[in-house]
């Protein structure tokens, strides 16, 4: 068993049941997930998602176990770009395979 790719995903945060288009994008990426076939095209369009029209929902920064945020904050005119969508991942990602990007 991988340790990272065999994780179980965690429920989605409950706002993204409140959206139609939220439920669309998880729906596809568990689809994806299940037929056992990559779903990296299916995570960045949930995240770029949570971003666009949901920008309150981002949480912040990881202050722990993140080798990326310091990266990311490196670069801190992107607050609404890759960095936010590494955050978002966390939402409806397991943390050891969110926090890969």
């Amino acid at each position: 068993m991988d340790p990272i790719e065999d994780q179980p995903l965690p429920p989605p945060a409950p706002f993204m049941f409140g959206c139609d288009e939220c439920v669309r994008l998880l729906r596809a990426f568990g689809e994806m997930v299940t037929a056992d076939v990559g779903c990296f095209t299916e995570q960045l369009a949930v995240a770029r998602h949570i971003v666009d029209d949901h920008p309150g929902e981002v949480p912040p920064p990881h202050t722990r176990n993140c080798d990326r945020c310091p990266h990311y904050a490196a670069y801190a005119d992107d607050r609404g770009g890759l960095w936010a969508e590494h955050r978002a991942r966390d939402l409806f990602l397991p943390e050891a395979v969110a926090r890969l990007l």
